[in-house]
């Protein structure tokens, strides 16, 4: 009995120990410096810093410390093995920033990274539109649009909004209208769920405004009963740049604001397409659209399936409007829509580019990025092809 009882109290110890080592911390080592690149910016000096680790993409764990007088900061006793990733985050004057995705090489036991803040402001002075365009898809008895916004901010800071809580959460920066008949608005890109909220004339995010540009694409349907519709946007902001393409050799768009292009050829369709330029906040813009078909409700019909299918092969979530009473479901397009959506728009940023209206910077950012999209959704449907 005493020998079984010792032999037990040795598997305990023995069990005790691996559970030990297993705890132990790692050896890895993330060193790293916050830069302020706002000139003549605020000091970076005892600023809280997390480190969040992941293992598989699962969020493990989160250890903060603090900045030095310098901005420096380190995090030691890392796990360096494969399936664990690092991030790097704080939160500076009322902003969010993140590091990049970072995981140990091989090998190595020390990481380096360097995050860049900016001082933040409250005026949205300098946030414009530097390109804009609306996509029409002409559905019978119902219209798809597609809206794309370039947003550029050409200040050194950051643009955290003018109102609401002195918090991370809560400030209106962006404004974005819809049609008062406007349905099921889908999220495409540039936009989380974590900060959209609804408003009288449509929605508001209240994520930060960054230095340089981004890019903001949802869509919505509008049903219509007749063979006219007149479609307003509202210009929130500054735009340099906005265009209108339309579906349908039978369709006619007119607007006082617009003047005719030459049609786009996209994936063996054709779309007429309408320009304007220099739109000041305020702005009313105005396009009637005519020779629309009519078939009864089967157009509605028709998006509604659509809508079902895009819910089914991609991310969705639901926001709340609260003063329009509606509570509609945000989606990843269609394939090929989405492919459409980005032949678009790499055809308008080369013609913004050749024509001048666009900083090379900026172009040279999106061009290799969308492209990149453009490759990756090519190869989503070559896939989805080759299983049917």
């Amino acid at each position: 009995m005493i020998k079984r009882i010792a032999l037990l109290v040795v598997i305990f110890t023995l069990s005790l120990s691996a559970s030990a080592a297993a705890a132990e911390p790692g050896g890895g080592i993330i060193e790293g410096q916050i830069i302020n690149r706002t000139e003549g910016g605020s000091s970076v000096a005892d600023q809280d810093i997390t480190l969040k680790t992941y293992l598989d993409d699962t969020e493990m764990d989160a250890i903060t410390t603090k900045t030095d007088n310098e901005g420096y900061f380190v995090f030691n006793g890392l796990p360096t093995e494969s399936g664990y990733s690092y991030e790097v985050v704080l939160v500076f004057q009322l902003a969010e920033y993140y590091s990049e995705w970072l995981s140990f090489n091989e090998g190595k036991t020390t990481k380096s990274v360097e995050v860049t803040v900016y001082d933040s402001t409250t005026s949205d002075e300098a946030i414009k539109v530097e390109m804009a365009h609306t996509i029409i898809y002409v559905g019978l008895d119902s219209l798809k649009f597609m809206e794309y916004f370039l947003f550029v901010n050409e200040t050194d800071r950051t643009y955290i909004g003018s109102g609401g809580a002195a918090t991370v959460e809560g400030r209106e920066t962006l404004r974005f209208s819809l049609p008062k008949e406007a349905i099921e608005p889908q999220i495409t890109l540039g936009l989380m769920e974590c900060c959209i909220t609804g408003s009288e004339e449509g929605f508001i995010d209240t994520m930060p405004i960054f230095p340089g540009s981004k890019e903001v694409a949802y869509s919505y349907i509008v049903n219509y009963n007749s063979a006219t519709y007149t479609f307003l946007r509202n210009m929130n902001y500054p735009t340099t740049r906005y265009d209108l393409l339309f579906q349908g050799e039978s369709i006619e768009v007119t607007g006082d604001q617009l003047a005719a292009e030459e049609p786009m050829d996209i994936e063996d369709t054709r779309f007429k397409h309408l320009s304007g330029s220099d739109f000041a906040p305020g702005d009313i813009l105005e396009a009637k659209l005519s020779g629309l078909p009519q078939t009864g409700n089967q157009g509605a019909i028709l998006w509604v399936v659509l809508t079902l299918v895009m819910l089914g092969t991609g991310f969705s979530f639901v926001y709340l409007m609260r003063k329009r009473k509606l509570q509609p479901v945000v989606s990843e397009d269609g394939l090929s829509q989405q492919r459409q959506r980005l032949l678009v728009e790499l055809a308008h940023l080369d013609d913004e580019f050749e024509a001048g209206k666009i900083p090379e910077k900026s172009y040279r950012q999106l061009r290799p990025a969308k492209k990149a999209q453009l490759v990756e959704l090519t190869q989503k449907s070559k896939e989805e092809s080759d299983r049917r």
